[in-house]
């Protein structure tokens, strides 16, 4: 999942440099449907306006352009993105964990058997995984 690392500085980047979008060309290692199915849930939650995948030629590279939300006064959406899980340490939390009390206003996304999906969903159906980063 270190693509995820990458898809993650890039949008802070873009939201720290207030671009209307941004370009994301998947590197061979990630998983083209990983990549679609973190941007649904980040669409579905309001997070980004939305995104396009374009393939590049016969070469098998795909092409995300990746839409920043603002507010009515300019502002982004997005506070913080941060790295739970990485590479050298992941991190998991179980269905049980899951109810503790929230500090935070945004939520977190994990891997689940059930597939990707935000905390609020695996405790509507009672799963664990591992989380993969958080949103603010």
């Amino acid at each position: 999942m270190n693509f995820l690392s990458n898809i993650l500085s890039s949008i802070r980047n873009g939201k720290a440099s207030r671009l209307s979008y941004i370009l994301f060309i998947r590197p061979q290692n990630a998983i083209p449907k990983a990549i679609f199915d973190i941007l649904t849930l980040l669409r579905k939650n309001g997070i980004i306006r939305g995104f396009s995948c374009i393939e590049i030629g016969t070469s098998g590279k795909i092409k995300f352009m990746i839409y920043l939300k603002y507010d009515e006064s300019g502002k982004s959406v997005i506070d913080s993105l941060f790295l739970v899980s990485k590479p050298s340490r992941r991190v998991y939390i179980s269905s049980a964990a899951l109810w503790q009390p929230q500090t935070t206003t945004g939520f977190f996304v994990l891997s689940t058997p059930l597939g990707i999906c935000t905390d609020l969903e695996a405790r509507r159906y009672n799963v664990g995984g591992e989380i993969l980063f958080g949103v603010t």
